[in-house]
């Protein structure tokens, strides 16, 4: 369930379950200590229990079958519902003396609970005609009844009756599609934020990091104190590339050149365009023996590309560990001037730039 949608359903149901439970056990109990009550009162509320803890185990051991389970769920509840309604108003009719507001069960919010499941576990459309069969099945018996009686409804429970099937229903079956529209307006501005900030941390041209997420992962590196290093290369002789074969041969070889090195990395490490034909890669948990074969690595999987028509294409590298006291002013300065000396000694070579920058050994 990596969808975040699945994960908020997934949860959700379960604590509607949870909630069902107690609901029916606290009915159960409630039933059974009361000293009149009927056959439906001792039996609906512990087969509900009953049925809504399988579906949360169920739900628990297949949590893929979520929105299965809701609908289950829905149906159980549903029968829970229409079954006494129906039960209690005839026996109103049918029995004189026998008055609906006072042996009817307290379930007129049971029925805003399940309008609002279904309007979570279906589509819009499904949803309304199921919650409007819901209303006559469970609400247009009680209502029909109180508008014949007007005695019983004149009573506090009979206008509560009236009000929880009436009004209070219609208005959340009108405040749900809202919800419903703000939701996806959400969704739209969360999915532009991402896009974004896609945008904003990758370079348009060779479709990696750009400087800014470099910078911001370099910075947890050392603020973290991890043990890190970095990697500074440049492309060997790229405006010649670019004065004899053109710019876009040029761009061409930096998005070859920059995937091909995405694609070498592991997890965890990262290559950004630092400008220019200028790459930067963060390596964190790495020693210095690791970072330099790293670097060799690049290095060799960048001399043996072939970007036509150019002709061989080559770089150097200057790397750095970051050691304690360094800030990346320090660590970028030193994998800096490794990288101007790789370029002296003739570039498709790696250098590799001590702490203390008294002098420049050639790895």
């Amino acid at each position: 369930m990596r969808d975040p949608n699945e994960r908020f359903v997934h949860n959700a149901m379960v604590v509607m379950l949870a909630l069902a439970m107690v609901a029916a056990a606290s009915a159960t109990a409630i039933h059974w200590l009361s000293p009149f009550h009927q056959p439906l009162d001792v039996i609906i509320p512990p087969a509900m229990f009953v049925v809504f803890g399988s579906l949360l185990i169920a739900l628990f051991r297949r949590p893929s079958q979520v929105r299965a389970i809701g609908r289950c769920a829905l149906l159980a509840s549903g029968v829970a519902l229409i079954a006494p309604t129906w039960f209690y108003v005839t026996q109103s009719v049918l029995t004189p003396g026998i008055e609906l507001v006072v042996v009817l069960p307290p379930i007129s919010s049971l029925l805003l609970i399940l309008v609002l499941m279904v309007m979570l576990f279906f589509p819009t459309r499904q949803a309304f005609r199921i919650a409007l069969l819901a209303w006559v099945l469970v609400a247009w018996p009680v209502l029909i009844y109180l508008l014949l009686h007007p005695l019983e409804m004149e009573t506090p429970r009979g206008r509560d009756l009236l009000m929880a099937y009436g009004p209070a229903l219609v208005l959340v079956a009108v405040l749900i599609p809202v919800q419903r529209g703000l939701a996806r307006k959400i969704e739209l501005l969360t999915s532009e934020r991402a896009r974004l900030e896609i945008i904003a941390n990758h370079d348009p041209l060779t479709r990696i990091a750009n400087r800014r997420p470099g910078e911001q992962i370099l910075q947890t590196i050392l603020a973290e104190q991890i043990p890190a290093g970095v990697i500074m290369f440049d492309m060997d002789r790229f405006k010649a590339i670019n004065d004899t074969y053109g710019h876009a041969v040029g761009d061409q070889v930096l998005q070859t050149v920059a995937q091909h090195c995405d694609g070498l990395l592991r997890r965890g490490e990262c290559v950004s365009r630092w400008g220019g034909e200028e790459f930067l890669v963060v390596v964190p948990h790495v020693d210095a023996a690791g970072l330099r074969n790293l670097a060799e690595r690049l290095r060799s999987a960048i001399a043996e590309l072939v970007v036509a028509p150019a002709t061989q294409v080559t770089a150097s590298f200057g790397i750095a560990m970051i050691e304690a006291g360094d800030n990346m002013t320090s660590v970028l300065q030193r994998a800096d001037r490794a990288l101007y000396e790789a370029k002296r000694q003739g570039g498709n070579g790696v250098v590799e730039q001590p702490p203390e920058a008294t002098g420049i050994t050639s790895v």
